[in-house]
């Protein structure tokens, strides 16, 4: 698993204050070794001020730093997408759509909207991740029972199972899988 890189609320502000800020940051994440068109390969391009995107010298192709991420499409500004997902990843608990609209000032559909495309990419980066070391799984049976039926084994609720990865301490390794 990947370490994430530890930042502290001051860090982040300073970091990530303005849109150029972000931008910047999403430029060097989609091209750590500079520009390079998805199409021809060329490494020379235009800015486009207006637009917020490259073009390729070559083929004129224009790209995007959204482009194929979760702020691909959207009129959200960048500080907010930083924001939310600052949020999303540092809040012990699941924050709520409506928590995060309240943080964010903005409208619950906008909050819902930023949380479920966050949620997804999350959800796909965890696929990738293999359970290692010593590994502790449980059962659990989801919804409640309905009334005069099987509990249980034999229920008609939603079963699920839950990995975890240990070290030869018993620590949990960070790596834990849903299998519904």
């Amino acid at each position: 698993m990947a370490k994430a890189e530890r930042i502290t609320f001051k860090e982040f502000r300073t970091r990530f204050a303005t849109e150029e800020d972000c931008r910047n940051y999403m430029f060097a994440q989609r091209f750590p070794d500079g520009f390079v068109c998805p199409k021809c390969g060329c490494r020379e391009y235009y800015e486009l001020k207006t637009r917020h995107t490259c073009q390729c010298r070559q083929c004129r192709r224009q790209t995007s730093v959204t482009a194929g991420t979760v702020m691909h499409h959207t009129h959200l500004p960048f500080t907010v997408w930083f924001w939310a997902i600052y949020l999303c990843a540092t809040d012990k608990r699941v924050i709520s759509a409506k928590g995060l609209a309240r943080q964010l000032g903005l409208a619950y559909e906008s909050a819902w909207y930023l949380l479920v495309r966050i949620r997804n990419a999350m959800r796909e980066r965890d696929q990738h991740y293999m359970l290692e070391g010593i590994i502790e799984m449980d059962e659990a049976y989801l919804g409640a029972p309905k009334c005069g039926k099987k509990r249980g084994r034999g229920t008609e609720r939603k079963k699920m199972v839950v990995a975890v990865s240990k070290d030869k301490k018993d620590r949990p390794l960070g790596s834990i899988r849903n299998f519904v």
